[in-house]
């Protein structure tokens, strides 16, 4: 192979050494502005965290049952509510969404219940008198989502027996 001619050799050897000033340069201001940079990359960061739960709708108050994702019924999500009443067709639970408190505290949220009926389970007026027993108006209740069949969700009903039984005993 024949030697390049010595002009296209030193316009080679000259856009290495600007692309190398270039990246030189830039690596000296990023580290004479080190506090900047590492500002932007913090917000950055954040607003990809805050962009990421938004998309998957953790801090979203579901107050129908239309609302809730159908991978969320599939993925067998764990959901917060507050227990508003017992009824004969099961229990009204408000939604409970995970919250941010910069976000939260400009944002509005709807009202609205969900129709959350036991799994595997018939209320009858039997069962309805111990659930009054055992859980109390706006107790936070954890509720599994496992079946939506029109405006009712099938689910584990998940309650923390301490917190229940300290709820009893002060109220």
């Amino acid at each position: 192979m024949a030697p390049l001619p010595a002009s296209l050799g030193s316009q080679a050897s000259d856009r290495d050494r600007g692309e190398a000033n270039v990246v030189t340069r830039m690596s000296q201001w990023a580290d004479n502005h080190l506090r900047l940079v590492q500002n932007i990359s913090t917000g950055m960061a954040i607003a990809g965290i805050v962009l990421l739960i938004r998309s998957v709708r953790l801090t979203s108050k579901f107050t129908t049952s239309s609302d809730i994702p159908v991978e969320f019924i599939r993925k067998k999500v764990k959901l917060r509510g507050r227990l508003q009443r017992i009824t004969e067709c099961g229990l009204e639970i408000e939604h409970v969404p995970i919250t941010l408190p910069f976000i939260s505290s400009w944002k509005q949220e709807p009202c609205g219940v969900l129709l959350v009926k036991l799994a595997g389970v018939e209320l009858t007026e039997a069962g309805k008198v111990w659930l009054q027993k055992e859980l109390r108006p706006s107790q936070l209740l954890w509720f599994q989502l496992l079946g939506k069949e029109n405006s009712e969700l099938f689910c584990y009903l998940l309650v923390n027996k301490l917190s229940s039984s300290i709820l009893r005993t002060s109220g």
